[in-house]
């Protein structure tokens, strides 16, 4: 295929030389045409759009440099060679600003004007090459995309370090992404196969749109999505379609569940949350379609009574056991058995860290809570040494929560009646391990643990919530405790929040 030449130059002898000289068909191009300036110039690279524009830097009406800059907003591809005469240093310049290459000193000869088209000839073949592959590559990607999501989005559920090259997938394909997204998990009762990933696939981009599936993987027996969080307000009569949809193709009894919103950065905490979703689906009987609200909560405050985002972010053994004993004081709130209460930490462990077939025994709650909290801590690496001074405040902080609802919680109670230690070199232990005085540190996470289960139950009786916390059921003393720490008494608090979830919801 000939390249085509547009010759651009407002001396007619020059221009006409030019014509002549050059052995176009030698080089493999083609001199379509001729303009004396740049206003016609123009005109005939619309009507040619030549592959080579030689064009005089210095011409009447409109010059080399404006010829230039029109044309690269129209035709970004196109290569220039500039003719330019002794003294025209600062157009020459000006051209070397717009990233032109290829110059040819006046008056010039046939050897030289030559020499200057070899190059840009080989420029072109340079430039063509770059754009077939990268055309390969997109072909190449567009291609390996599908497989690439689901391989990313299986390494992120499982919580596997992303490889490198994957990384650079994942941005690239994250760049036309909301950060904002929810999981999918859709449950069959038997292995996938992969006709059934198919079939699934493609009747739920149907239903949805394909746009709104940003990203699929499969485990044993689910199907996992990542759709946009705006989608997960309407999705229960579109997934109960799906199903249907499904069921026309093979007779099966399905069960979806949907996460909370979340980012790509906690994409394994959402795929936590929709196991425990259906965990919790199981021993609420048979559910189709499983949300946190479907269960008795809102997007912030569910059922969801293991909180592995918090769980997650400890930062000391001390927090772990705060968390995990809180979860279990929602449980106990939620009236939930000791085996159940059980049933639901061992898939606690078994989702969170991995642990399967933890022994929990169910006759004493203590016994397997400090399985839990030790199997957490281990999984986050916030274990306590295995020294003397380690085992002891692990005794002191299993005491002081075993005990936390009991009003008279006092130091001299624990270290005497719990602990059996001398009260002087208690308080001073256990101020060098945790740089807080202990009548501080109980009033602290007393304060904390009735605002956590204030988020959670907001409806909660002010008496049941002093007891809960280890103060008298009257609440008088709890509330004068309360305001101190928060500045407001606890009817205020639960106002508080209760008007931001109305917020909320209003803004949704």
């Amino acid at each position: 295929m000939m390249i085509k030449v547009l010759l651009v130059d407002d001396e007619d002898i020059e221009r006409e030389a030019m014509a002549d000289i050059i052995p176009w068909k030698k080089l493999d191009m083609e001199l379509v045409d001729m303009a004396w300036n740049g206003i016609e110039g123009v005109e005939k690279i619309r009507m040619h759009v030549p592959d080579i524009v030689i064009t005089d830097i210095k011409m009447p009406v409109m010059d080399g440099i404006q010829l230039i800059r029109n044309t690269k907003e129209l035709y970004p591809d196109i290569l220039f060679v500039v003719l330019s005469g002794y003294g025209e240093y600062e157009y020459t310049s000006r051209a070397m600003e717009l990233g032109i290459r290829h110059y040819i000193l006046k008056p010039c000869d046939e050897k030289k004007i030559v020499e200057v088209l070899q190059g840009v000839k080989k420029e072109l073949a340079e430039l063509e090459n770059r754009r077939k592959s990268e055309q390969e590559y997109k072909s190449t990607f567009d291609r390996m995309l599908p497989r690439v999501k689901e391989q990313i989005l299986g390494i992120l559920i499982t919580k596997k370090e992303v490889s490198m090259s994957d990384e650079i997938l994942l941005e690239k394909f994250m760049e036309d992404v909301k950060n904002s997204f929810v999981l999918l998990g859709i449950q069959f009762p038997q292995e996938l196969d992969q006709l059934d990933q198919f079939a699934m696939t493609n009747i739920l981009t149907e239903l949805l749109g394909v746009e709104n599936v940003y990203m699929s993987t499969s485990t044993k027996n689910e199907m996992i999505y990542l759709i946009p969080e705006e989608m997960a307000e309407n999705l229960r009569p579109l997934i109960i379609k799906v199903h249907k949809e499904y069921g026309k193709y093979k007779q099966m009894k399905l069960r979806s569940a949907i996460s909370r919103a979340g980012s790509m950065e906690e994409v394994s905490i959402l795929y936590s949350q929709l196991q425990e979703l259906f965990f919790l689906g199981d021993l609420e009987g048979e559910m189709e379609f499983i949300s946190f609200d479907l269960l008795g909560g809102t997007k912030e405050n569910s059922i969801m009574v293991l909180d592995y985002d918090r769980i997650r972010a400890a930062k000391d053994y001390a927090e772990v056991i705060f968390e995990i004993y809180t979860s279990f004081v929602k449980m106990e709130m939620q009236g939930f058995s000791n085996n159940r209460i059980a049933d639901s930490f061992r898939f606690f462990l078994k989702v969170f860290c991995g642990k399967e077939n933890i022994d929990l025994k169910n006759e004493n709650t203590w016994d397997f809570l400090e399985v839990v909290i030790d199997k957490c801590a281990e999984y986050l690496k916030l274990s306590l040494p295995d020294t003397k001074d380690g085992c002891r405040i692990k005794h002191i902080l299993y005491g002081i929560y075993q005990n936390i609802k009991n009003p008279d919680l006092s130091l001299q109670y624990l270290a005497k009646e719990v602990l059996f230690m001398n009260e002087d070199y208690f308080g001073r232990f256990f101020y060098r391990y945790t740089k807080e005085k202990y009548s501080s540190f109980l009033v602290r996470i007393r304060v904390e643990l009735a605002k956590r289960l204030m988020t959670f139950d907001p409806d909660i009786r002010i008496s049941e919530l002093a007891e809960q916390i280890g103060y008298p059921a009257d609440g008088q003393y709890f509330a004068k405790v309360f305001k101190k720490n928060t500045g407001m008494v606890p009817s205020e608090y639960r106002k508080i929040l209760t008007v931001n979830e109305s917020r909320k919801i209003t803004n949704e």
